[in-house]
């Protein structure tokens, strides 16, 4: 790999963030070529995005191995009450599935449907998120 952006021009690339997040690379790879339709489980970029955005862009990304975990979900809740947190994870299921829909939200957080709904809506009204297309067919845009 570094061989190969070396030869595109990056000639600064070293080995040292790949010996430092050799975990999070390899599942990076992973979840942008894993997916199983049947849970609900869709490929994402993301990680291999902020990964090399690190690499090569000098930006600072948190790379922590444990959210490449298919169904992770902060449980630290700290500094923020509950609400914050329903809102995050709601916000992290989107961000992870831009086509997950209100009522597999709710499955999966086992939270009820107008508390999602709720969630959604304080989302978009903070700008966070924007419905493309119908409820049915569209897809999550994060904003």
């Amino acid at each position: 790999m570094i061989k190969y952006l070396r030869k595109l021009g990056f000639k600064e690339v070293n080995n040292d963030l790949f010996a430092e997040h050799s975990w999070y690379f390899r599942n990076a790879l992973v979840r942008a070529n894993y997916q199983d339709l049947s849970k609900g489980i869709h490929k994402t970029e993301i990680y291999l995005i902020h990964f090399l955005s690190n690499l090569l862009l000098g930006e600072n990304h948190t790379l922590i191995n444990r959210e490449l975990h298919v169904q992770y979900i902060d449980t630290v809740k700290s500094q923020y009450d509950t609400v914050k947190i329903e809102n995050d994870t709601v916000f992290y299921l989107i961000k992870q599935n831009n086509q997950i829909i209100a009522t597999e939200i709710s499955e999966r957080l086992k939270i009820s449907l107008s508390t999602v709904k709720r969630k959604i809506k304080e989302l978009k009204e903070s700008g966070k998120i924007e419905r493309i297309g119908s409820d049915k067919t569209g897809h999550w845009k994060i904003i």
